[in-house]
């Protein structure tokens, strides 16, 4: 059974006085998955966004990965609420499932595992200069290489190398296109969506983007608020043609590009700025939010919000 230990800093703090298992199995060799999850200071109190759509996917991942004996989801939603700090509550949780003994090899049936969960610091995302986006001449692998819906840290590389050879070239971030198709994947650590004549798009699962929890809110809160949206295979032309186009994630939350292989982008962003203004609103509270994206961070807010 897997056993819990939280880790808390900040990023200032980084880790020092933190004991970091550097000879660990999956520190050797990328065997973790993991979780960003946000807590908001709302209105009504501190909540926890989506955590249980989190949760499960965490589940998911050490499935398709083939970590033994994960914890419960009532034991991991204790686990993370337990570390939400009481005199800072807007902050990003990070609940991470690692193979912490030196042990060689990969198979993850033989290993011990732990929960480990960081937390730093996170208040609203104010920087909307926009993204400067290339396109990655590093491509992803097809989904049959690798189960795309888990949370891998190994698989984070081909994220890393795209986005430093994007750095390099002077760009903030870059698109990962499907080896064998070209069509538009994901940027290297979000989900990517377009807007062209009012019409919202995102790439559709099959070709491999990671089913983010964001991208799936934004899908929602465009329903709600009559904006069509469409997931679908995505040429890599159409982002030459888009009007708008923004990336999705738990940390960024929705973050606009300003341009794309040095196009500028329409730097009035009407369909953004209306998604944007309804996720705050659902996230703190200020606006409808459906059942179960909120959960109360502390335990005396679920008994005082208990029918």
């Amino acid at each position: 059974m897997i056993t819990a230990s939280l880790s808390t800093h900040t990023l200032h703090e980084g880790d020092r006085g933190r004991d970091v298992p550097f000879g660990g199995n999956s520190m050797q060799h990328g065997t973790a998955v993991f979780e960003g999850i946000r807590c908001y200071a709302g209105v009504d109190g501190p909540h926890v966004f989506r955590l249980d759509d989190h949760l499960r996917r965490l589940l998911r991942s050490a499935e398709l990965i083939g970590i033994p004996e994960p914890p419960s989801l009532d034991a991991l939603r204790g686990h993370v609420l337990a570390a939400v700090p009481p005199d800072s509550p807007d902050c990003y949780l990070r609940p991470v499932l690692y193979a912490p003994d030196p042990v060689l090899g990969v198979n993850l049936g033989a290993l011990r595992f732990r929960l480990g969960i960081e937390v730093w610091p996170a208040g609203p995302v104010t920087d909307q200069a926009g993204v400067a986006l290339t396109v990655s001449p590093w491509r992803r692998p097809p989904p049959e290489c690798f189960p795309a819906g888990a949370k891998a840290t190994g698989a984070y590389v081909m994220s890393a190398v795209a986005r430093t050879a994007a750095a390099r070239a002077g760009f903030d971030d870059a698109v990962q296109l499907d080896l064998r198709t070209g069509r538009v994947v994901e940027a290297t650590v979000s989900n990517i969506f377009l807007v062209t004549n009012g019409r919202l798009v995102t790439p559709w699962l099959r070709d491999g983007p990671l089913a983010g929890i964001t991208r799936a809110t934004v899908l929602t809160l465009a329903a709600d608020l009559g904006i069509e949206a469409r997931e679908q295979a995505v040429d890599v032309r159409e982002l030459h043609q888009a009007d708008e186009i923004f990336l999705t994630g738990t940390a960024m939350e929705l973050a606009p590009v300003r341009s794309i292989e040095n196009r500028p982008l329409d730097p009035a962003r009407p369909v953004f700025r209306h998604l944007l203004a309804r996720f705050r609103a659902a996230v703190t509270g200020t606006g409808p939010a459906p059942a179960g994206w909120r959960t109360p961070a502390h335990s005396e807010q679920t008994a005082a919000e208990s029918p």
